[in-house]
């Protein structure tokens, strides 16, 4: 009987503490909110562009804290940033030292910010239907997210229908 209770101590001892020091059992990426709130974004846009403001809205729905830089010269931030002429969008964000061109899904960038890989950047070039910010009822038009290095190589990111 003495022996039971201190099992039963021990496994709630052992609970007591995974619970007190955020740990579960389960692993995996950690929950887009958790990526979201310990990231600043900082978005370059276009004083007229709506659908820019419709992402910003995307990506503070999903827990970013957004920085809005408002700007006339948009090609000089993807010049700044190498954004690479065939992958623009436009609005450009910076975040954690990565370059978001365009209408990216928040798990992108929050997949992005977990992995770290050694890119220079994810870019959805133009601005497809469906996308974030690009809604148009249930229609979604198939796009992709590439990755890009700084020298302009590509490689597929993510893929959306």
């Amino acid at each position: 009987m003495i022996d039971r209770i201190k099992k039963i101590g021990s496994i709630a001892l052992i609970t007591l503490g995974l619970i007190l020091t955020g740990c579960t059992l389960a692993q995996g990426p950690a929950p887009i909110s958790q990526v979201a709130l310990a990231s600043e974004i900082n978005v370059f846009r276009s004083p007229t562009c709506g659908c820019c403001g419709l992402w910003i809205e995307h990506m503070r729905d999903a827990g970013f804290q957004v920085n809005d830089q408002i700007t006339e010269d948009m090609a000089a931030v993807k010049e700044q940033y190498g954004v690479p002429e065939n992958l623009t969008s436009c609005h450009t964000t910076v975040v954690n030292g990565y370059v978001v061109e365009g209408h990216i899904p928040a798990e992108d960038v929050a997949r992005l910010l977990t992995e770290k890989p050694d890119i220079a950047g994810i870019a959805v070039p133009g601005m497809p239907m469906g996308s974030p910010g690009m809604e148009s009822g249930d229609y979604v038009e198939p796009y992709t997210v590439f990755a890009f290095g700084k020298s302009g190589e590509t490689t597929t990111f993510s893929e959306h229908s």
